[in-house]
């Protein structure tokens, strides 16, 4: 995008025409009052991050703590466990898949927010209050943070059967049988919701994907209304 601002109509417009010719997209600032908003979005540093990143920060550190005081302090105090190594890995994978479904659903929640305030007002031509429009306007960053953290839930996932600690677990089942010289029979009921579980997983991550490339702006360029929308339902 270029943005062009100024007090002549007719020159904006020409000057906006040779912005379509240089294959950019030109985008109306209005008047010359604009000037010095623009001059000064080269030294702004990701000023449409910031309410993001800061409400995922703050959300990762609550849940963060919170599963550190269920799955580690309190095991160790009332069970005399040491699970302090579930903080490498553990809680994080829990964390993870958390984050991106509240952030995946503070993506979506504005629009019905929207929705209702224009069904209320009877009119979709009056300005949404100031809360609603910064937080419609950081959807793109929410979604994109919520696919970084479901990206992340995937690598921990991958490498959970190289953990020492689930080597020892398996480790300890296979002995438990062979000294109680009973083999555990395969429960195919497990079995079935385990890989479903897992099936559903992978296509949820993909279509997740899917979504976010399609919500970049050189992709989203290139699809029409009616493709966008099936993505999104989708």
């Amino acid at each position: 995008q270029v943005f062009v601002c100024g007090d002549d109509v007719e020159a904006k417009q020409m000057v906006m025409n040779i912005v379509r010719a240089l294959g950019l997209t030109p985008l109306d600032k209005g008047s010359l009052l604009a000037a010095q908003e623009i001059e000064n979005y080269p030294l702004q540093l990701f000023p449409t991050w910031k309410f993001p990143i800061f409400l995922s920060l703050g959300l990762t550190a609550f849940f963060f703590f919170y599963c550190l005081a269920l799955d580690v302090i309190y095991t160790y105090i009332y069970e005399k466990n040491n699970f302090s190594f579930f903080i490498a890995i553990t809680i994080p994978n829990r964390v993870c898949p958390v984050m991106a479904l509240i952030l995946l659903a503070l993506v979506y929640l504005p629009g019905i927010f929207a929705a209702i305030i224009q069904l209320y007002r009877g009119t979709k031509y009056r300005r949404f209050p100031n809360w609603l429009d910064k937080w419609m306007l950081c959807r793109k960053q929410l979604g994109l943070i919520a696919l970084a953290f479901a990206s992340l839930h995937v690598v921990f996932t991958l490498v959970t059967p190289m953990r020492a600690f689930v080597s020892w677990r398996t480790s300890k089942g296979i002995i438990s049988q062979a000294l109680n010289n009973k083999t555990e029979p395969l429960n195919t009921t497990n079995a079935w919701i385990s890989d479903s579980y897992l099936a559903l997983g992978i296509l949820g991550f993909f279509l997740f994907v899917l979504l976010g490339i399609t919500s970049l702006p050189s992709v989203s360029n290139n699809v029409n209304w009616r493709e966008f929308r099936f993505v999104q339902v989708r």
